[in-house]
């Protein structure tokens, strides 16, 4: 037979380190997301410096065409 006592502290301090522990996994992954899209923004703007069709730059860096607009816009070249 198994004995067990119920500790209600320690069960909600576990369900607490559970909570943070989802939260900064969360956080990673976001934060992972936005650097791989901020290096896409970059290269984009690297490749429409070198005049390379739009086309060629929505398709090597996965943003869409209104976002590559936007890059050229918003760093003065003619698009």
């Amino acid at each position: 037979m198994v004995n067990f006592k119920w500790d209600q502290k320690r069960a909600l301090e576990v369900a607490k380190e559970d909570v943070v522990a989802i939260g900064e996994a969360r956080g990673e992954a976001r934060g992972k997301l936005l650097g791989e899209r901020n290096a896409m923004m970059k290269v984009a703007l690297s490749l429409l410096k070198k005049g390379l069709s739009v086309g060629v730059i929505t398709e090597s860096t996965n943003l869409s065409l209104e976002e590559v607009r936007k890059i050229a816009k918003d760093n003065g070249l003619a698009f």
